[in-house]
């Protein structure tokens, strides 16, 4: 694992409250979706879904495209590690930020170290020894999710672009990271964030 997305994960956890990223919480959070609209062409963005990262006192603002699976399998990924030998998933892009790094979104009953909460019982992890213990783990209730790269944008940058019409914000449903049928979560995200063409807009 690349040392750059160790520590920019050390900051994020180190920039959130202790009841944030460890333990129980009295409220349950809110995640968020960025759904691209049509105007975006751009490449690595076009038709993405996008889950934001909770880090509210960071820098920099931070999310995963969820929805973009690669043609490249664990296995083929990592054709000399023992846990993800015989593992055919793909990997997700997750972004054009570190994309040689690879970060992994699973469920846990308790909190680990070196994870981030995302919210309820799943986390992201970007520590090599972590990503080995999940991947050896057979127990898990969902499989965990390896997305290579991150999305990432300074806060009046993301604003800009939410301005000019470019993304959708729309509470997250959470399982949506783990969608068996990731293809489908664009179409289906934007069409319940875009108004309707039937709606009436009345000016006085």
């Amino acid at each position: 694992i690349r040392r750059s997305a160790v520590l920019f994960l050390a900051c994020v956890l180190l920039s959130l409250p202790l009841t944030s990223a460890y333990g129980a919480q009295n409220k349950e959070e809110k995640a968020e979706f960025l759904v691209a609209r049509r105007q975006i062409q751009d490449p690595f963005f076009e038709h993405s879904v996008v889950f934001m990262l909770p880090a509210p006192k960071s820098p920099l603002i931070v999310g995963l495209i969820i929805n973009k699976p690669t043609r490249v399998t664990l296995g083929k990924l990592f054709p000399n590690t023992p846990e993800f030998k015989n593992r055919t998933e793909p990997a997700y892009f997750g972004g054009p930020v570190d994309v040689r790094t690879p970060g992994v979104v699973f469920r846990s009953a308790t909190a680990p170290e070196n994870a981030l909460k995302l919210y309820g019982d799943v986390y992201l992890t970007f520590d090599s020894d972590l990503i080995s213990k999940i991947f050896q783990n057979s127990q898990q209730a969902s499989k965990p999710r390896m997305f290579l790269g991150r999305a990432q944008w300074a806060p009046g940058q993301l604003q800009n672009e939410i301005q000019r019409g470019g993304w959708y914000r729309i509470q997250a449903e959470g399982n949506l990271v783990f969608s068996s049928h990731p293809e489908d979560l664009w179409s289906t995200l934007h069409s319940r964030a875009a108004p309707s063409k039937y709606i009436r807009y009345e000016f006085r």
